[in-house]
């Protein structure tokens, strides 16, 4: 059944390439680098070890996606000796992250690259997962995802692949699992959210995050499409508001409220926005005054967000965290130790209620904290902080027309806030999909800033000569 279902997928995926590849009216293809890099982000979410894996005795495992990222970096690397690109100029944040890199390092060096137990998850895999994958991912979208028509083929994937995930969500929300793909999402030797929508990531609150950037970029698509197919467009955008919901997750309802707002109030179009969506925000504001008693419900599916447990947990969490960072402020536990060391020497001193499992921090800064101390973190913030910087330059420089606008900037920006905001209340470290689809947005931005910065370069080069050649004269 599992070869069956690879090769299922590989046609697929040839179908889809030689289809791609085909000139448009216009005589442009999708580059083959941009397809590439969205298969192997969709692998990312759909192929990994969950779905299937080969090991080789005494090496490592092969996975799907793994196995594409192989491709992915030698695209890269060929790519990077053979092309040369305005882009490069800056290069902050290749530095940031050599100097994060060299942190990591130092760190699993001093405290172990594998895991102390069987049960526990490799240091080295959660600095692949969280970090060095998606640095490849932020200098690969930097110099191949910079152009319109590889810009608006990523659009169009992660909006597709979370229409997607949306269907499955209403199958999963109504236990309509026979329909479910694919079938390791229903594995019931995986309890976390067996009874939300988790989709192929096993957990809600990353599925959640899938949802809602398919939903940024699917509005940013919208404006760009014409007739039937907006009428379509729409219909599909629909869903999204829904299996939002059937994630019954409250930090994605926090992340598609923020989303929804700063659309309404930094989305730039061409017509007055408070009169377009006045009557739909009556709407919504009355549908929401009427669920107002059950949101204190501890009940999921009835819209209830009044559960306690999870609360208790966290708080605990946090307690447990400052000590640790108390005790280890400035290089912390080791990378990936956060488990092993709270075990060893903090179970007593704070308890965490309501279970009976140790729990990994669920906020990823304080976890990066306790793990990589000050040092790690403040590096860490460095490169977030140049990130925005980037998405807030390219929203105040780019032209308000074309896919390449302003409006882009702003999506760029929806995107890594809302993996910022979800990840103070989940650690994202264990899932390759969020962390790749976060760096990617980066390197986009930067890519985009470095030819803005390109451009201005080159016109202050051709008028510099007319200039002194003026004075001349006037001399």
């Amino acid at each position: 059944m599992i070869v069956f279902l690879c090769s299922l997928i590989a046609f697929s995926i040839l179908i889809i390439v030689l289809f791609l590849l085909l000139p448009t009216s216009d005589g442009q293809t999708v580059p083959f680098r941009a397809l590439l890099f969205c298969v192997w982000l969709i692998a990312t979410a759909m192929w990994g070890r969950a779905f299937y894996e080969t090991r080789i005795a005494g090496l490592f495992d092969i996975t799907i996606e793994r196995a594409l990222f192989v491709i992915v970096a030698a695209s890269l690397i060929v790519g990077l000796f053979s092309e040369q690109s305005s882009t490069d100029q800056n290069r902050t944040i290749a530095g940031l992250f050599f100097l994060f890199s060299l942190i990591c390092l130092a760190s699993m060096g001093i405290h172990g690259f594998r895991q102390s137990e069987p049960k526990y998850v490799a240091p080295f895999y959660f600095y692949i997962t969280a970090y060095l994958f998606p640095f490849v991912a932020f200098v690969f979208a930097k110099r191949f995802l910079t152009t319109e028509r590889a810009l608006s083929f990523f659009l169009h994937t992660l909006f597709y692949f979370g229409v997607y995930l949306a269907v499955i969500a209403f199958f999963e929300f109504f236990g309509l699992r026979q329909y479910v793909y694919p079938e390791f999402i229903n594995d019931p030797k995986v309890l976390l959210h067996l009874d939300r929508a988790r989709g192929p990531f096993l957990n809600s609150a990353i599925n959640g995050l899938a949802l809602i950037v398919g939903f940024i970029c699917g509005m940013h698509l919208f404006s760009f499409k014409q007739g039937f197919g907006k009428i379509f467009h729409l219909a599909m955008l629909s869903l999204f508001f829904p299996a939002v919901f059937f994630t019954l997750t409250r930090s994605i309802y926090l992340c598609f409220l923020f989303v929804l707002a700063m659309s309404l109030f930094a989305y730039r179009t061409s017509f007055p926005k408070w009169k377009t969506f006045a009557l739909p925000m009556c709407l919504v504001c009355v549908l929401a005054f009427s669920f107002t008693p059950r949101l204190s419900s501890s009940e999921r599916r009835a819209g209830g967000i009044g559960q306690i447990e999870e609360i208790l947990i966290r708080e605990a969490l946090l307690k447990r965290s400052i000590v640790m960072i108390a005790d280890n402020p400035v290089l912390g536990v080791g990378l990936g130790q956060f488990i092993p060391a709270s075990v060893a020497k903090y179970k007593g001193v704070v308890p965490i209620p309501e279970t009976s499992e140790e729990q990994t921090q669920h906020n990823q800064l304080i976890g990066m904290t306790v793990e990589l101390g000050f040092v790690g973190v403040l590096v860490y913030l460095a490169i977030l902080i140049v990130f925005f910087r980037r998405f807030f330059a390219l929203y105040s420089r780019l032209p308000w027309t074309g896919l390449i606008n302003s409006n882009l900037a702003l999506l760029l920006g929806l995107c890594a806030s809302v993996f910022l905001i979800n990840n103070l209340f989940v650690d994202a470290s264990f899932h390759l999909f969020p962390n790749v689809l976060f760096f990617t947005c980066g390197g986009i931005a930067d890519g985009l800033y470095g030819q803005l910065e390109f451009m201005q370069t080159s016109k202050e080069e051709m008028t510099a000569p007319s200039l002194s050649s003026s004075n001349r004269v006037w001399a």
